[in-house]
């Protein structure tokens, strides 16, 4: 029986219930389909340096005063760079995306303009978080555009976590009882067709790398549209020729992917000088790609060291053996995470709200390709495990600490921030130096703190899933660098994982795709977690006897969902990280 109950995270993707396979997949068209309904679409923009083409839109100086102008002027913003959709099918017409990058730069130079030197710190902080969000959209039209290069960015099912076109939905459930609903969903499928159809147009810059990628991504997509087709026939057979019809719009739309794949630049990375560009003035994060290649390296070198001392230690003491039913697996989650909060609140290590309890039954994590209808379920004989699977199959304990006080707290915690701008979603996943940089810091952090001083198997886990993740930063820093191709940088990923990992392994692909589509996101989970430490060591420092463990990371969290660099401005007054980012 197959398992599937899609959670968004961006590790990995947590399968549970039944029946919904899903997958971040995208891509193929049908030049003949709907062409009446056809979007106008942009040609082809040479991708200019970041660092060569800055906004020049100009504004009058002194127009916002106030923290209250600029929440509206970046609530505006954010309507203005909304994509337009018309009948399901996104606009990326010339006219639409013009308008799109003149609604950000001009942002860009307003929020710039404004004079916020006597400001609060914190009212500060959110001036420069919806300045970095706007250079954000800026510079996904100068440089990523991913409607021209990213085949998987033209997904038409939301099959999974990373960017994709607005119009991109889950398969639903069936029976669809709502007439509003099945109307809808209807509509969806008659658009697809012509959403794949523009697609072909608009990728005049595809790469060779990212084409591969939508060849897997879109042959998943077809599979899905086939069993929405099967199992449309039981419950809605009007719907089953529309069905089919996205089918073979995928279908069709994967061939000609193969057949361009020839004619196109294999390398798909941004550059070394639009990478350190995007990382200061949009991650808002402190180094050079020189710095955190350097970096990278240390912190793999130093968990590899840890996880050698580790097994050395513990020689005689058996791994344990994965669980092989979900029932097993569930088990060891729940004690996992029921220790896990006894612990939080014995050691007071951070403030545990009534609402964070042990979330219900979520079954294992599962990566997009997992999710292929063609794929048996998580605990069909044989059983194929990928990495993560491997790790929590055995002791779940710090991929709980990463998601039970991490991204579960966070996701409920972002529910409950009603402030204007920080309380909001990110756009281009600013936030994700928070979000994982805080989930990756909690594992190591409660080790240290004694967590798992009985369970040195549990710590062997810890380090192999950090060296993991050490091993990612060369691999992606090399391939947008353009000094790796995928494969190559999916070689060294698996190469320096040192357990449960090889190169077909659905974990390593799935990462190395999202890095490869979206800058920085593989290098936020140990580089977040590096500017925490900076701020947890800064703060022991100044505080001295008087630091409360306690009292800090309530402050951390109180800061919101935003980049560590402008938590670290609110928590100390030093503004030494974002003065060179304004």
């Amino acid at each position: 029986m197959r398992h599937a109950n899609l959670r968004s995270h961006c590790d990995r993707v947590s399968v549970g219930g039944q029946g919904r396979g899903l997958m971040n997949r995208m891509f193929r068209g049908m030049m003949s389909a709907s062409l009446a309904l056809m979007v106008p679409l942009a040609p082809a923009i040479a991708a200019p340096a970041a660092l060569q083409a800055a906004p020049s839109m100009t504004t009058p100086t002194g127009s916002v005063r106030t923290h209250d102008g600029l929440v509206a002027l970046y609530q505006q913003a954010r309507k203005d760079v909304d994509f337009t959709v018309r009948n399901h099918v996104p606009d990326v017409s010339e006219a639409a995306m013009a308008a799109r990058q003149q609604a950000a730069q001009r942002a860009v130079a307003q929020i710039g303009a404004i004079d916020d030197k006597a400001w609060p710190i914190p009212q500060r902080a959110d001036l420069m978080l919806a300045l970095a969000e706007m250079r954000g959209v800026d510079f996904e039209h100068r440089v990523l555009r991913p409607w021209a290069r990213d085949p998987s960015w033209w997904s038409t099912l939301d099959l999974g976590w990373g960017p994709k076109v607005k119009t991109a939905f889950s398969p639903p459930k069936l029976p669809i009882t709502d007439a509003a609903a099945k109307a809808t969903f209807a509509a969806q499928l008659r658009a697809t067709p012509t959403i794949l159809a523009n697609a072909r147009l608009t990728l005049t810059d595809a790469r060779g790398d990212l084409i591969d990628l939508g060849i897997m991504h879109h042959d998943i997509e077809t599979r899905v549209y086939g069993r929405m087709a099967r199992d449309l026939a039981k419950h809605h057979p009007e719907l089953v020729g529309p069905a089919r019809a996205a089918e073979k719009a995928s279908s069709d739309f994967a061939a000609w992917l193969r057949a361009e794949k020839p004619r196109v630049k294999q390398h798909a990375g941004i550059g070394v000088a639009d990478f350190d560009w995007y990382i200061k003035n949009v991650m808002l994060m402190p180094w050079t790609f020189a710095e955190l290649k350097a970096l990278g390296e240390r912190e793999w070198e130093r968990s590899m060291a840890f996880l050698a001392l580790e097994e050395h230690e513990h020689k005689a003491t058996p791994m344990p053996a994965p669980v092989t039913s979900l029932e097993g697996f569930e088990a060891l989650r729940r004690e996992a995470d029921e220790d896990l909060l006894r612990f939080l609140k014995e050691r007071r290590i951070m403030t545990v709200p009534d609402w964070l309890t042990v979330p219900p039954p979520e079954g294992p994590y599962v990566m997009p390709a997992n999710q292929d209808p063609a794929v048996p379920g998580p605990f069909d004989a044989p059983i194929d495990r990928n990495f993560f699977r491997e790790a929590e199959d055995r002791d779940p304990r710090s991929l709980r600490a990463h998601n039970l006080p991490g991204h579960i707290f966070d996701s409920a915690y972002r529910k409950r921030d009603t402030r204007p701008i920080r309380g909001d979603e990110r756009l281009g996943f600013i936030d994700s130096g928070r979000l994982e940089g805080w989930a990756f810091y909690l594992e190591e952090m409660l080790l240290q703190s004694g967590w798992l001083d009985d369970r040195p198997k549990a710590r062997e886990i810890h380090y192999v899933l950090q060296a993991n993740r050490g091993a990612r930063l060369k691999a992606e820093l090399l391939a947008q660098a353009n000094e790796w191709t995928f494969d190559q940088a999916l070689e060294s990923l698996s190469g320096r994982t040192p357990r449960w990992m090889e190169k077909t392994d659905d974990t390593a692909i799935y990462d190395m795709a999202l890095y490869l589509r979206q800058p920085g996101l593989g290098l936020n989970y140990y580089f977040g977690k590096v500017q925490l430490e900076q701020l947890l060591a800064e703060e022991r420092l100044a505080k001295g006897d008087d630091f409360d463990l306690t009292k800090f990371h309530d402050r951390f969290i109180q800061s919101g969902i935003i980049p560590i660099a402008l938590i670290r401005w609110e928590m100390t007054g030093k503004d030494d990280q974002v003065r060179t980012m304004r």
